[in-house]
């Protein structure tokens, strides 16, 4: 073998060495390495198999659209992290008051005046998605730093608590094999929960949560606080593929995982007896967001040309189409339990929904709309389609329902939007 033909044998095999080495220094820091979706979709959400995307499209809107990947000075939507995360809440933080001027004791009023000892400083939390830290921001100003410098590699879902300083980390296990779930508080105690949970819900007030842990003959639900130690076991089923809502105090829907190729049912799961009562059902494709109280529950049927958006009445056992084409996952009910905030596709390509969104197979670009359930009004907010476009997922509302947050299911970013 010439000596020429050697030096280019042994630049092959330290380019291979590089690239697998790259490989495994990416996937050790919990980066999406090929399809981001694909194997995390199979173990948090086994939904049905991908097949080939119709031709069939379908328009939202009749708005131009323009891709220049800016994001304007005066644009409604704010993009707020540069990397991926796995969770965010809105809270608010308690801080000593400008105005005080005596020892703080108590949340209570100082001496002759109507000021309070703290002021509540609107917030959110987030976790980053590589390193599993926990990140602080300030709305007023858009400040954020470390709470938290733990490192979990590779989280792949964070769910805070009411007040942001526990939150439960899930991630795949080293060996793939099962979902591990870890419950923390900020500056105190964590432990391991059990072993393959395969969902979990927070109470309304979240300072609980329930947990679907997937055991021998099917699956166990049960109840555990974020601040208790003690675990209530309030449900079984043969049936183990299932998403919960929990959305009143002693009630919890209980929706059926969702594929095209089936019919989807929701049931009413009693937590206080244990018995599971069917609401509707026999619905293709079906995913669900009921408002708080379980009264009107959002819900898409897949037909032939996509994902439509309808409304249950839990009441009077009656539904309406609200002439969009959509999913619940994308949506966040207001507190006044009518309005619905959805970031809605401006285009709908093929029909085989919610399986090839949640595969990362489609990739929407949103508008963002307020549905009023009550007059069927739909206004559109803003349409980020005109500025960067985002597909919005994981919704949630500040206090005072002024701004709008969301990832963007492209990148994994959080993001805002005022309304």
């Amino acid at each position: 073998m010439s000596k020429k033909i050697k030096i280019i044998l042994i630049a092959i095999f330290i380019i291979i060495l590089l690239l697998i080495g790259f490989y495994f220094y990416n996937k050790s820091r919990g980066i999406p390495v090929g399809n981001p979706n694909i194997s995390v979709y199979q173990k948090f959400n086994p939904f049905g198999s991908a097949s080939n995307i119709t031709n069939s499209i379908i328009n939202n809107t009749n708005n131009p659209t323009t891709n220049n990947g800016v994001v304007s000075q005066n644009s409604r939507f704010h993009k707020l992290t540069n990397f991926a995360v796995s969770g965010a809440a809105y809270f608010e933080d308690l801080k000593p008051s400008l105005d005080a001027t005596t020892p703080i004791v108590n949340n209570s009023i100082l001496p002759n005046t109507n000021k309070p000892y703290f002021e509540s400083i609107p917030s959110i939390r987030y976790a980053e998605r590589s390193t599993g830290h926990i990140y602080q921001m300030t709305l007023s100003d858009k400040k954020s730093g470390v709470v938290s410098n733990s490192t979990i590699p590779g989280v792949y879902e964070v769910i805070f608590n009411d007040k942001a300083d526990s939150a439960i980390y899930r991630y795949i296990s080293p060996d793939e094999t099962n979902i591990t779930s870890f419950l923390a508080s900020l500056g105190g105690s964590s432990n391991f929960l059990a072993p393959d949970i395969l969902a979990v819900s927070l109470s309304p007030d979240k300072s609980q949560f329930f947990s679907l842990i997937k055991s021998k003959d099917g699956v166990i639900g049960t109840i555990k606080s974020f601040s208790d130690t003690k675990t209530a076991q309030v449900f079984t089923s043969p049936f183990s593929e299932w998403i919960p809502q929990w959305i009143a105090d002693k009630s919890i829907y209980l929706t059926t995982k969702p594929s095209y190729l089936a019919e989807g049912f929701v049931f009413e799961l009693n937590t206080s007896n244990g018995t599971l009562t069917k609401l509707f059902g026999n619905i293709m494709g079906l995913t669900t967001l009921s408002n708080n109280g379980g009264s009107l529950v959002l819900y898409n049927t897949t037909v032939n040309t996509g994902p439509r958006l309808n409304i249950f009445n839990i009441k009077d056992n009656s539904s309406f189409d609200l002439n969009l084409y959509g999913l619940p996952e994308k949506c966040i009910w207001s507190n006044d339990n009518i309005n619905i905030y959805c970031a809605i596709p401006n285009t709908i390509v093929g029909n085989q929904y919610p399986d090839d969104w949640y595969k990362g197979l489609i990739s929407f670009d949103d508008k963002f709309v307020k549905i009023n359930t009550t007059t069927k009004n739909i206004t559109t907010i803003a349409n980020s389609s005109s500025e960067t476009p985002v597909d919005g997922t994981n919704m949630f509302l500040n206090k005072n329902e002024t701004s709008l947050f969301f990832i963007n299911k492209k990148d994994s970013t959080l993001w805002s939007l005022d309304l």
